[in-house]
């Protein structure tokens, strides 16, 4: 069997999880292929058996730059199975509308969905999370994974839960792709940028250019947060959305049990919910070994 990893990674969390189901499906001795969407994809989709698609959700939908991918990819000659892999920074089933223009898309292409994976990462806008939190969230993540790989390689489905009114909900988050655009062009690099260029390398839509010494920010923007989260002196303004801006990577591999958490009631309910239907999956899934 042989698999197909197209994902888009913002700053860096949706590659986490990508990585981690390409190391534990090869594990369970599946070849599996992993492609950044944003970057010139060139393969027969007819060589593979399963198609996947990982995301990180936008303001409730997929990002523009994943949909674009699906519309440009070709139809397959049989009907293909498609796994979708999203992450957010919340755990609220709002998220899972964001998959459903994606899914009818692919559908009309012959990519039938059967597996839907929604996994919780530190936001890189709104807020900061502790490193604890993201400990967690990731810690969580890697031991559920392996549980759905096998899900997965066993063809038990699983789809995430419709919302009511998903269609309409969609449609109105969809202002998101255009509010990117908007205040993209309202980006700007401050003083305390060293003109180190990583912004303008590691922009998934080469929106950021350099014209006469000065940084310049186009129509093109998705709002992924790469250039501001990764920016090593937190130099650049993110227009109307500044006071989310979130700067620096996370510590995803120590727990510090004497750092306090901000934000504690921020989606408390919908956090202890996730996580306690993560422990009762891992839990179960050892009882069955």
């Amino acid at each position: 069997m042989k698999f197909l990893i197209c994902y888009f990674s913002g700053t860096g969390n949706t590659k986490k999880i990508v990585d981690k189901y390409k190391e534990e499906l090869e594990l369970k001795k599946v070849e599996v292929d992993t492609k950044k969407i944003e970057e010139e994809l060139n393969f027969d989709i007819n060589e593979y058996d399963v198609l996947m698609i990982a995301y990180p959700v936008h303001a409730f939908n997929a990002p523009s730059i994943v949909l674009d991918f699906a519309k440009k990819l070709s139809k397959t000659e049989k009907q293909k199975r498609l796994i979708i892999i999203k992450t957010s920074g919340e755990p609220l089933a709002l998220n899972n509308i964001s998959s459903q223009k994606l899914v009818k898309i692919l559908k009309k292409k012959n990519y039938i969905l059967t597996n839907e994976y929604h996994y919780v990462m530190p936001y890189n806008i709104i807020f900061r999370h502790s490193d604890n939190m993201a400990y967690k969230m990731w810690n969580t993540a890697q031991n559920v994974i392996p549980i759905d790989c096998k899900e997965i390689l066993k063809n038990k489905e699983n789809k995430l839960k419709k919302v009511f009114m998903g269609n309409v909900l969609l449609w109105l988050f969809q202002i998101e792709h255009w509010g990117g655009r908007f205040n993209g062009k309202r980006y700007k690099v401050n003083e305390k940028c060293i003109k180190c260029q990583k912004c303008v390398r590691n922009c998934p839509t080469n929106n950021i250019k350099i014209e006469n010494g000065e940084f310049k920010f186009g129509k093109n923007c998705l709002m992924c947060m790469r250039c501001s989260f990764l920016c090593p002196t937190n130099s650049i303004k993110i227009g109307l959305f500044e006071k989310w801006k979130v700067n620096g990577e996370y510590n995803f591999d120590n727990y510090n049990e004497n750092e306090e958490q901000n934000h504690k009631k921020y989606c408390k309910k919908s956090y202890n919910k996730y996580f306690k239907r993560c422990e009762d999956k891992i839990k179960k899934d050892k009882e069955v070994i």
